[in-house]
């Protein structure tokens, strides 16, 4: 078999975030974060393939939304691909992991293939 090779850097990030599922906002922790996905907690709701958004909450007035989906789901963790953003969160994501990176250059060659990739 073989193996996968991530293509995005992923930098540990613990944010205060949110998954809204069905109208219902779930607080999770986070572990890790790319500019494609995250990875975080699970909760009992989570159900593999679910569509979902992520609301990242950096301050009391500033958060933002993507667009995801719940690609893999287990009792400890819960993978979650990035559909869709609209500009300004993408700036925000883009700025949260070059923070966290230990190359944050990387991180624009990175956009400019993100744009070249198919969803999964």
């Amino acid at each position: 078999m073989e193996k996968k090779q991530r293509i995005n850097t992923r930098v540990s990030a613990m944010i205060d975030t949110r998954i809204i599922i069905d109208r219902q906002e779930i607080p999770v922790k986070t572990w890790n974060l790319s500019l494609r996905g995250m990875e975080c907690a699970t909760d009992s709701s989570f159900k593999e393939g679910k569509t979902c958004q992520v609301k990242f909450i950096l301050s009391p007035k500033l958060n933002f939304i993507v667009q995801g989906k719940l690609l893999r789901v287990s009792p400890r963790e819960t993978g979650i691909y990035f559909k869709m953003m609209d500009e300004d969160s993408f700036f925000h994501l883009k700025r949260l992991v070059q923070y966290n990176a230990d190359d944050p250059d990387k991180i624009d060659d990175e956009c400019a293939a993100a744009f070249h990739r198919q969803d999964p």
